[in-house]
């Protein structure tokens, strides 16, 4: 058998590596990392979408049962709140279903 030029030159053999056991379980996704992006971004869409509507005249904004004053309010709220209700919804909904 031939060994590589790295092993010839620094004596290591095959059996100087670990072994890999039969069962490999790679590292477990951070899922409360995921989530927490997952939640920025949705509060991140949300607030532009309410930057959006605000483009609107008041008249579309009528038409589509909404209030100036309320969407200025949702617009301007910080990431924080928008994220930690969308939590508080999130867990009453598996409260209900748990």
């Amino acid at each position: 058998m031939q060994h590589s030029k790295r092993q010839q030159i620094c004596g290591t053999s095959s059996s100087d590596r670990p072994v890999i056991p039969e069962l490999y379980m790679p590292a477990t996704w951070p899922v409360g990392l995921q989530q927490r992006i997952v939640d920025w971004v949705v509060a991140w869409r949300k607030r532009r979408l309410y930057q959006r509507l605000l483009r609107l005249t008041d008249l579309q904004l009528r038409q589509r049962d909404l209030s100036r004053a309320r969407i200025v309010e949702k617009a301007e709220r910080p990431l924080r709140q928008v994220i930690a209700e969308q939590r508080r919804q999130r867990a009453h909904k598996t409260c209900q279903l748990g």
